[in-house]
This record gives C-alpha cells, sequence and structure tokens, in this order.
C-alpha cells in the first residue's frame, strides 16, 4: 500500500495547468477499491467561467477498447467465441483485401492484424478523416467499407495502432449478442459496476466539459503538411486554447464512451480486482499477460491493455485521445493496488508529460535518475546510419506521420538522434545507462520518463534494426544517406 500525498498531487495539477496552459483537469485516485482523492483544476469551460468538477463528463476515447475488450472475453468464457475465430468468418459480407483469410480475434485485440489507420490504399491521403464523421448514425458495415478494409501484411507479423480494427470487433460482439454496441456496453460493463452516469451514445450535451485545443505546435504542423491540410483559422479564448470542434467518432467500439471520475473509478476498482463482476479473475489475468512483446524491455501490450514499468512499478492502462478537445488517461498500479485516472478538456501534445508528473505524484516518486554512463565502442562504432520502415503502406501511418525515418549519428563521441519530423527532429542524444546492456539506449529528452530505444544485431554482429518505446520496428537501410 502507498500514502497518498493528496497536497503533492494538488500541487502538481496546479503547476500543470500553468506549465502546459492546460484549461483545465479532473484527477482521481483509486486506493484499496475506493475513490480516495477526486479534484477538478482549471476550467470546464473558459469563455463562461465554469470550473473543472470531477462529475463533469469527458470523452475518454480508446480507453473504450478495454471495455469493448472485457465484453470479448466474456463471450469467449461462455464458449461463444474463441481468441482464434477468424473474422471473415463472423463477418462475412465484409470483404477483406490482401492477408484476409488469416485475420482472427487475437490479432485485433493486440492490433497485430495489418491493418493500418486507413481501411484502404485509397484512403491513405487522409487516413485520420476516416476515423470521424458528421453524424452520430453508424451505418452498415458493408455501407462503412464500401471497398472493404486492407490487411496490409501478414496478420501477426507488425504492429499497428489500428481503430478500424476495434471497429470490427465491436460489430463481432453486437452480432453475437443481438444487440448494438450500445446496449452491450451498458448490460455487461456499465450496469453490473454501476456505472450511472457512463454511456457509449457520443452526443454532445451539457454535462461534458468543452474541449480545446492549442495553437499547432511545430510537429503538430509538420503532420498538417504532410496531410496537405491548412492549420486552423479559430484564435485562442485565453492566449493558449482554442475551442474544438465537434466531430463524432465513426466506430463506437474504438473510443465512444463518455464518463466521469467516480463512474471511471468504479472501473478502475473492478480492473484491480481482476475484472471483477466482468469477467473470471483467470481470463482477466490472461488479458495482462504479454501478447505481444517483440523487447520485454520496452513498452508491451496484452489484450487491448498497453503494459509497461514507471517509477519502478509495473502499470497497465490505456489512453484516450478525441480530436476536438480531450485527452485522457487511465494507468493501474496494481502492486501499489492504485490507480490513476486523468480527464483533460483537451487536445494537446504535451498529455504524456502530464500523465508522466501526475503519477509521480500519486505514487509521491523521486524524479527518474538515469545513469549516463559510456557507450559501448561496437554500439557506437556501427549504430550510425538511416534507420526505415518495414514493409506496409497502411500499417507504417503513424510513425511516418510522427516521425518519419530516422538516423543516428556520431558528434563529438556522442550518438545522436534524429527524425525527419516530430520532436526529435532537431536531435537527441542517445545514453547508455546499463553497462550490462549497451544495446538499450535512453534517449536524452525533458519527459520525465525518458523514452528508450532498443539495437538489434544481425548474426555478423552489425546493429540492423532498433525498436521504439511505442512498439515501432525500424530497419537499417544502407542505400540511404543521413540528412544535413
Amino acid at each position: 500500500m502507498t500514502s497518498l500525498s493528496p497536497e503533492r498531487i494538488s500541487e502538481t495539477a496546479d503547476r500543470l495547468i500553468e506549465q502546459f496552459h492546460l484549461p483545465g483537469m479532473s484527477v482521481g485516485v483509486v486506493s484499496n477499491n475506493e475513490l480516495a482523492y477526486a479534484e477538478g483544476f482549471g476550467w470546464a469551460d473558459i469563455t463562461k467561467r465554469k470550473p473543472q468538477d470531477p462529475v463533469l463528463h469527458q470523452r475518454i476515447g480508446s480507453i473504450t477498447k478495454t471495455m469493448v475488450c472485457l465484453c470479448a472475453m466474456a463471450l469467449v468464457e461462455e464458449g461463444r467465441l474463441r481468441l482464434d475465430s477468424h473474422v471473415g468468418n463472423q463477418l462475412p459480407e465484409l470483404k477483406l483485401n490482401g492477408y484476409g483469410d488469416e485475420l482472427t480475434l487475437w490479432h485485433l485485440l493486440t492490433h497485430t492484424g495489418g491493418i493500418g489507420e486507413a481501411p484502404t490504399v485509397s484512403d491513405a491521403a487522409d487516413p485520420i478523416k476516416v476515423l470521424w464523421a458528421d453524424s452520430p448514425d453508424t451505418p452498415p458495415l458493408a455501407e462503412k467499407y464500401p471497398d472493404g478494409i486492407t490487411i496490409d501484411v501478414k496478420p501477426g507479423s507488425k504492429w499497428h495502432y489500428a481503430n478500424h480494427g476495434w471497429m470490427l470487433v465491436g460489430e463481432i460482439i453486437a452480432r453475437l449478442e443481438g444487440d448494438t454496441i450500445e446496449q452491450v456496453l451498458q448490460r455487461r460493463i456499465f450496469e453490473p459496476l454501476g456505472m450511472q452516469a457512463t454511456d457509449n451514445l457520443d452526443l454532445p450535451g451539457e454535462r461534458l466539459t468543452t474541449g480545446y485545443t492549442h495553437a499547432p505546435s511545430p510537429e503538430s504542423l509538420d503532420q498538417l503538411e504532410l496531410l496537405g491540410k491548412s492549420p486552423p483559422s479559430a484564435r485562442p479564448v485565453d492566449g493558449h486554447n482554442i475551442p474544438g470542434e465537434w466531430v463524432y467518432i465513426n466506430g463506437r467500439a474504438a473510443g465512444a464512451v463518455q464518463s466521469n471520475i467516480p463512474d471511471m473509478a468504479l472501473y478502475a476498482a473492478a480492473l484491480l480486482n481482476k475484472g471483477s463482476e466482468i469477467v473470471k479473475p483467470d481470463t482477466f489475468n490472461d488479458m495482462l499477460k504479454p501478447h505481444w512483446c517483440p523487447d520485454e524491455r520496452l513498452i508491451s501490450i496484452g489484450l487491448s491493455f498497453f503494459r509497461s514499468h514507471q517509477f519502478g512499478e509495473f502499470t497497465f492502462g490505456h489512453n484516450g485521445g478525441v480530436d476536438g478537445g480531450w485527452n485522457t488517461n487511465l494507468t493501474l498500479i496494481p502492486g501499489k493496488n492504485l490507480a490513476m485516472l486523468v480527464h483533460l478538456n483537451a487536445y494537446v501534445d504535451s498529455s504524456e508529460e502530464v500523465y508522466s508528473q501526475l503519477l509521480q505524484a500519486v505514487l509521491d516518486a523521486p524524479a527518474p535518475s538515469i545513469a549516463d554512463i559510456p557507450l559501448d565502442a561496437k554500439v557506437q562504432s556501427s549504430a550510425t546510419g538511416v534507420y526505415t520502415f518495414p514493409s506496409g503502406t497502411l500499417t507504417n501511418s503513424r510513425p511516418v506521420r510522427l516521425h518519419g525515418r530516422l538516423q543516428i549519428t556520431e558528434e563529438n563521441g556522442e550518438l545522436m538522434l534524429r527524425s525527419r519530423r516530430g520532436a526529435w527532429r532537431n536531435g537527441v542524444r542517445l545514453l547508455a545507462t546499463d553497462a550490462n546492456d549497451p544495446l538499450l539506449l535512453t534517449l536524452d529528452t525533458a519527459a520525465t520518463i525518458k523514452p528508450n530505444i532498443a539495437l538489434a544485431m544481425d548474426s555478423n554482429g552489425s546493429i540492423n534494426s532498433l525498436r521504439l518505446d511505442r512498439l515501432s520496428l525500424m530497419e537499417r537501410d544502407d542505400s540511404l544517406s543521413p540528412w544535413g
């Protein structure tokens, strides 16, 4: 058990509001199955001067996927579905291009199905657009995907976050239950846990905080340019925060739940109790196993849940983001019987750093220390070069957008990593932090929890690839020249 420091949590939240110019946030902490801390900071609506409050509603985005996964695993327990069930058999009218015959439910639940950000190549010019809709109506599957869904690479061979895969999970569950995914979640999750303020209807309303965005950062401008889009023309209402435009989620199983801190505390308590009231403990334990873990030193994924170690503790959970103004975090620390809930009414680049600093305060942990030791001579001499993406077009969408190709160069006796776009484009120093593990390097960023990369060698002892903390693989290509 950890003794909470409410003062430290509140002081951290107040500071983060100022540091990152956030409109507002609500923070909750579950301890020993109870909501032990719940506070609002800043504004739920800046113009109306409406204070943030934990009881106000939040669009929790992709945290919805964990709830949908629990519904799927309940059906597995009941013998009505299997992890190796073929998607094509469950959804026979859906055209699955490419490797569709090999696609199973397990692939969808682990984001390893070969589905990218866009359902087909013809959608790839603007992959984000197809995730959103102008109406809350959900068309039939064949109408939503008239050209089918392209399975870009062999299922199980590669990881790429796949919202469209989760839309298929929701459709499979709904058909087996003979109901909508909204009603399935209501019956299997919300009602058993007493989550009376929660729904999956994706509708605007007075109970919801007002969402905001910031003026695009240089990294965001890079992504807009890549997509051929212009920056938003709206102006901030307070010098920093721009009211977001409402967009509906094109497939509610991927991220349409709305909830508040007290209700999410009930959900977190159920997860800390191994899925109590939803699935059996053995089933939940299986969900937390490392189902996709190419490198155990980095972040891995179970069934829907991301797994990591933070501040010396094993954690699992999920983030959520909704265009138009909401970022959400659910982090569970089972070893301490704690859970952290963060609701930001802002869609901002700084959300990950906000979560890290709040988690540090919740755990009352010291700042992480980085042991800067000399680089291994063989690593220093052979890591330099340009790293690009493995095969697959649609399944490279996110890393292409976020950072593009990477290069490692040696400068003044140090290794520097640069990206074509994104946060590392100006160069980040690579640090060796473990003398017994010279292939694991840390990026010397300003982040509280600094990201890692894991280098890999071929049979000749030459470095030929690297893995990023966010599960992306980059392969060295000596035909490419470093850029300036």
